[in-house]
């Protein structure tokens, strides 16, 4: 039943100056109501129980052995106890201890320490009844009545019952709303590292398809010049220099267009894919075929649609060594088609791929909600089917 948010400085704290507010309380009652002045062994007693509170809220040990919790607890009620004993009953305190058994012990001792504490507690207001009556004219014309007093310690007992049982129902329900904070802070971290963890796949994912292609072609072009630099080829040095710069132009140039078409908030999916489709046609020696047709589609959605078919054709350039490509875009009663199928080398889809690109694929598929399809074999083609639901 030790819960760590319980133990933490705050509610330690409010829980020490809640404890003084009732200590300063109960002394000031005292000294107005003149029970100081009955006698000095009452006053004496009544000090040592003051002072032996004090002591003890500056204490509370949740983070301690059990048998020193026990001994915490038993050490306040029995203070109490001793009071209704000397026939000055404060009972606040009583309860104040119930309450810190809620928090320090586990369920059976708690059980058992709120059963004695009915017990012995019954047992001294019965004792404490003659003192009391001395004090109090009423008490003790009813104190000689038998029925009178049967009565009195009845009514003692349902009432010290009913209060007993309140006090621990209110731990109780505290306790399950410390639990439910904590479990709802916990929540909240993982949801913010999932979070972090989410916007690093994203940037390293946009990464890829931006720059992926442009830095693979540039460091190519560099291990061209460096092996003819070796060899003293000035002509060829200066060829493979120049497309590198080519590159490292296109490259920053990419940047530029894929922050600019991605985020743009008058983004022209269909526009943007043709565009795509069109380069590929241009930049390679391929028979090109396209389909596209695709509603107006929400920013992110339409984003990641276009990041799809830009890794899906880079993918195809590198890797597929194709002479023709077909791709196909289109709204459909089962969401939005997405076809893109050429004639490559192909691959085997159940091995492991050491690449990003298809990685980068499922997971925006993954992110629509969507399905994907991939039928591939060696020296056949690959065809790849995306569903994305609208």
């Amino acid at each position: 039943m030790k819960l760590s948010m319980i133990s933490s400085p705050s509610f330690r704290s409010n829980l020490r100056y809640s404890e003084w507010v009732i200590i300063a309380g109960v002394s000031l009652g005292f000294l107005l109501d003149g029970s100081f002045q009955a006698s000095i062994a009452t006053s004496l007693q009544v000090i040592f129980c003051l002072v032996g509170y004090a002591l003890l809220s500056l204490v509370f040990p949740i983070n301690r052995p059990l048998w020193q919790r026990q001994v915490y607890v038993l050490a306040g009620i029995l203070l109490a106890l001793f009071m209704r004993v000397t026939g000055i009953g404060i009972e606040l305190f009583l309860y104040l201890y119930i309450a810190k058994s809620c928090f320090l012990l586990n369920r059976q001792n708690l059980i058992l320490t709120v059963t004695l504490t009915v017990i012995i507690g019954l047992l001294t207001f019965v004792w404490a009844l003659p003192k009391s009556a001395q004090m109090t004219t009423a008490l003790c014309v009813e104190l000689g009545n038998s029925n009178q007093i049967q009565q009195l310690i009845l009514r003692y007992l349902s009432d010290n019952l009913v209060v007993t049982f309140f006090i621990i129902a209110f731990s109780f329900m505290v306790i399950a709303e410390q639990k439910s904070r904590k479990r709802a802070e916990a929540l909240a971290e993982q949801v913010e590292t999932l979070a972090a963890t989410l916007e690093r796949t994203r940037i390293a994912r946009d990464i890829h398809d931006s720059l992926g292609h442009s830095l693979t072609n540039l460091n190519s072009r560099l291990t061209v010049a460096q092996k003819k630099l070796q060899q003293h080829d000035v002509n060829a040095v200066c060829e493979a220099v120049d497309t590198a710069k080519f590159l490292a132009i296109q490259c920053i140039e990419d940047i530029n267009h894929s922050l600019k078409t991605m985020r743009q908030s008058d983004f022209n999916l269909n526009q943007a894919l043709t565009n795509l489709v069109e380069q590929l046609r241009y930049n390679q020696a391929l028979s090109v075929q396209w389909e596209i047709n695709l509603p107006k589609l929400p920013l992110e959605t339409s984003h990641h649609i276009y990041c799809i078919v830009k890794e899906g054709l880079i993918n195809i350039q590198k890797y597929a060594h194709a002479s023709a490509v077909r791709f196909r875009g289109v709204s459909t009663p089962e969401g939005i088609l997405i076809e893109l199928a050429d004639d490559g080398q192909g691959f085997d889809p159940k091995l492991p791929h050491l690449g990003l690109g298809l990685q980068g694929i499922e997971e925006r598929v993954q992110l629509l909600r969507g399905e994907l399809r991939i039928n591939s074999t060696p020296a056949s083609g690959t065809q790849i089917q995306i569903i994305l639901p609208l």
